[in-house]
């Protein structure tokens, strides 16, 4: 068993599982191989271990993470915290803005301006 490993505030923890990749590990929680990578210096891509924590970055910066909740659209969401939809896309470019999951996991930026 390997030690619990602290994640920055803006990472969750995430154990590595038989079969793991980074690919399927990025594809599965909509997230980059690369922002991955940059987030957990040292580690093999080619040699993962099962058991072993690594840290996910929850949003990119100046974003921050929310959940899709029964009723949210792309368009309710850009209002409530004042975004554009195409910023919410372009943060987010493996949601698919006609099917929007509850209990989804988006990243919506924190400085930004309606336009």
């Amino acid at each position: 068993m390997y030690d619990y490993r602290q994640c920055p505030e803006d990472h969750y923890a995430y154990t590595i599982q038989p079969g793991d990749t980074l690919n399927s590990i990025a594809f599965r929680l909509e997230n980059s191989v690369s922002r991955i990578l940059a987030s957990n210096p040292g580690i093999d891509p080619y040699n993962l271990r099962i058991g072993q924590i690594i840290c996910i970055p929850a949003c990119p910066p100046n974003h921050r993470p929310i959940i899709i909740q029964p009723g949210d659209t792309l368009y309710r969401i850009s209002q409530q915290y004042r975004v554009t939809i195409a910023s919410i896309l372009e943060a987010n470019p493996s949601v698919d803005p006609n099917y929007l999951r509850v209990g989804q996991r988006i990243c919506i930026q924190t400085a930004c301006a309606m336009v």
